[in-house]
Formats: structure tokens, sequence, C-alpha cells
């Protein structure tokens, strides 16, 4: 549905949240409940989030207005719409998830997912929240026997889960197997070429800083569902948010914003070193103490965080920025900076979403001129590859990620006749070395590749 269609006329929905019973998931982790599925959401960090299945609505926008089309199109459909939540804690209730497109000028549409059954699991419990249509008789319209639903899906995945682990299924680390991975819209020699001609025009004053992202292909020689896939990005990297809405699918270590009560918080990710396969801590503490005296690094970091607080100082009464650290992932090293406030009037966390993105950190300064850069050297339409990636509930509150570290798999689930694009990116300076950025893009490709089946 259109957003300007919903908007004007909002489909009336019902919503019923219930608590679900202690050891209701029957051991289960709450991502393993997709286990085998294709038409799924996740929204998983350390085990905890949200999962959801089927499509109650899908509201989609494009172009520059596409985030503030969504924004009034939710808010019309939350009004319209009835529930009964007797928890009413982050994640309960009406909630939509959200994939919104890096350039307006993608062919890909940017769209609000709100799913037929959703699953949430947080350190106080977890619960369940149904969506159907209301009744045109103003009557309040059935929904389906918590108990009873938990129950098959608890019983089906843990068949599917079972089969796999008789068949020597994917463990969930980088072992990888048969997937083939294939030239995207540029070779790595085009793409080192592009990265030149991005730095010449840097040099000439044109920007401070460009983020350059390239593609590959990944077809596997079997059909792979898009749970499964999850199940293994989860596995090998929990500390990052495992999303997947309308197919975009990852495991990104960057949370773009999480508003809960008027608190805000973002962390902002630029600067990075690659970590080696086998190594101990002994190298990955010099790894980290080479990229805190990186000069180059520290710069490109400084450039992103900056981006973030003059976006979030004008819709906040107070922004703090504390000390950068070096978070350390699987495959890589990064410098984050986690900037807080608090916000001021009731703005809510897609009209945040709209201020920030696209940040410095996934686009370059200054942002119009990178933007318009990326457009000239990339030779592709990044679709929702680092564009935001969350969930927003009928308060307006919400958390949301840049989608990173993923891939666009094809409707029906990725497979030998349907690739998956998998995404990678890196922060160019004028004194960059192409051969280092193209090898940054590639591990940081590893996590979608490993989970896609391919061998690295």
């Amino acid at each position: 549905m259109r957003a300007e269609h919903c908007q004007a006329a909002p489909p009336r929905l019902s919503f019923r949240t219930r608590e679900l019973t202690v050891g209701a998931l029957e051991g289960l982790a709450l991502i393993d409940l997709l286990a085998g599925r294709q038409d799924v959401c996740s929204w998983v960090h350390e085990g905890r989030g949200l999962i959801g299945l089927g499509r109650a609505l899908a509201i989609e926008a494009h172009g520059d207005g596409r985030i503030e089309a969504l924004r009034g199109a939710w808010r019309s459909v939350v009004g319209a719409a009835w529930w009964r939540d007797a928890l009413v804690r982050p994640g309960t209730g009406p909630v939509a998830l959200g994939t919104i497109a890096f350039s307006p000028t993608s062919a890909q549409s940017s769209v609000l997912l709100v799913p037929e059954v959703l699953i949430g699991l947080d350190d106080d419990g977890a619960w369940l929240t149904t969506a159907v249509r209301a009744a045109s008789d103003g009557m309040e319209p059935e929904h389906p026997d918590p108990e009873a639903l938990i129950g098959a899906l608890v019983a089906r995945a843990r068949d599917v889960i079972d089969r796999e682990h008789a068949g020597g299924g994917h463990s969930g680390d980088d072992a990888g197997g048969d997937t083939a991975v294939e030239t995207g819209a540029l070779s790595e020699e085009q793409w080192c070429r592009a990265v030149t001609v991005t730095q010449e025009r840097m040099r000439s004053g044109r920007a401070r800083k460009v983020v350059l992202a390239r593609d590959v292909l990944a077809r596997p020689t079997a059909p792979l569902a898009t749970g499964t896939v999850l199940r293994r990005l989860a596995s090998s990297y929990p500390s990052t948010w495992t999303f997947a809405v309308d197919q975009m699918v990852g495991a990104s270590p960057e949370l773009l914003l999480r508003l809960r009560d008027r608190r805000l918080i973002s962390r902002v990710l630029a600067g990075t070193a690659r970590r080696h396969a086998g190594e101990d801590a002994s190298a990955t503490a010099r790894l980290a103490a080479w990229l805190e005296g990186s000069e180059k690094n520290n710069r490109e970091h400084e450039l992103a965080r900056a981006s973030a607080i003059t976006a979030l100082e004008p819709l906040c009464s107070a922004v703090e920025t504390p000390t950068r650290f070096v978070l350390t992932l699987p495959n890589v090293l990064h410098l984050a900076s986690d900037v807080t406030g608090v916000v001021a009037g009731d703005t809510g966390a897609l009209a945040l979403v709209d201020a920030l993105h696209p940040t410095a950190a996934v686009c370059g300064t200054p942002t119009p001129a990178a933007a318009r850069l990326i457009e000239e050297v990339e030779s592709m339409d990044r679709g929702r590859y680092a564009g935001p990636v969350g969930w927003v509930d009928w308060r307006g509150e919400g958390e949301w990620c840049i989608a990173l570290r993923s891939a666009q798999l094809p409707a029906g689930g990725v497979g030998p006749h349907r690739p998956a694009r998998v995404f990678g990116g890196g922060g160019i300076m004028p004194d960059s070395d192409p051969i280092d950025e193209l090898a940054e893009t590639t591990a940081k490709m590893r996590p979608m590749l490993g989970a896609l089946g391919a061998r690295l």
C-alpha cells in the first residue's frame, strides 16, 4: 500500500499483545522460531528483540520524502487501530518494522511492515502480538489462540532444526560451503579505479570524505531459507543487530538510534582495522592500539561523529558525546562513539531517522557533495544497503540501525537462480590506499557471505 494512500485511508487493524508463560519457547532461542521460513522479520541483539511472521500490512514510499511519508502513514495506521496490550513496554502493542532506501533516487522502495505475528523477548520475559484486519461491523475480530500458535511455531522450528542437524547443516561459523561468489556492478579492479577517481575529485576540493560501496552476487547451489541465514548470522555475530525486513537481511554493528522515554542513543562507527583468522588476544590488542593511533582513521571517525552531533542538536535539549572507544567484532575493529541526548518535544524515532540519514559514516562529508560523488562513481543502485533499518511502535519510539554487513535477498529466498546481492563499503580519504580499502570491503562482506554458505 502506498504511503500517501495509507495516510488518507488507513486500514483498520486490530492488535492483541499477550504475555507468554515462562518456558513457552521450550528452550529455543527467539531467532530459532524462524528456522526454515521465508517471509520473516527480525530485530535480534544478543538473543533479545523481535521476530515477525507474515504480513498484515506493507506500506511503501519512494523519493526525497520517503521517511516522512512512512512516518505520516504509520501515525494514521495507529490512529485507526484498535488494540489490547496489558504489558505496555517497548515492542508491545502496534509495531512496524522498516527498511529505507539509502538514496532518494533509488528504484527500490522504502517499506514499513506490520507482521501478522510478532514475538518479542526482553529481560522481563516473552510476549506475542497478533495483527488482523478489524471487522467491518465494528465488532472485535477474532485473534489466534496464543498458546496454540506458539506451540505450533515451536514444534515446526524444532522439526526443521532437527532435520538440519541430522543432515549435517551449517553450524553458524564461517566454514562455508559451495555458494559461488560472482562479480557485481564493478570488478575489484574497476572498484579500485573508482576509488582513485574519487580521491582525485576530493583533492580538487569536492569533498573531505566519501564512503564507497561495492556489491557481489552470492549464488548457493540449493535454495536457502531466509530464516536459516538469520540463524547463522545470530550465531556467529551475537553482539550485532540481526535484522530482516522485506528480504533486506544483515548483522549490523551500528545503532543509528534507540529512542525510549525521550532519551536517545546513537552509535557512530567509522575507522576500521581488519582482524585475521586465529588472531589471539595480544594481536587484537596491538591492532586496537594501531587503530587508536591511526591519523587517517581518527579523521574519518571525527567527521562521522560530528555529522551525527550536528543532526541531533536541533532536536535535543541536551547532547553528550563521551570519549570514543574501540569496538571489537569477530571480523573487524571499529572506532566507536555513543552519542546520547534527550529529545525535545514529541519528536519520534522516524523523525530522528530522517534527520540523521545519511550519516558521514555511510555517505561522507559534506553530505550533499559526497552523495553526488557516490552517484557518479559507484555504478550501482545501493537499494536499502546503508539505509536505516529497524522498528517503530505506536508511541513513535523504537530502535534503528544502519543496514551494514547486509544483503538484499530475492523474493522467495536465495537459490541457484536467485542470487543475493551482498554489500560492503569503506570510508575513502584523500590518502587512502585503494587496495587496502578493497580488502576492508571484503572483510565487511564476510558475515553475509559466510551465512550464505560461501567458502571464505
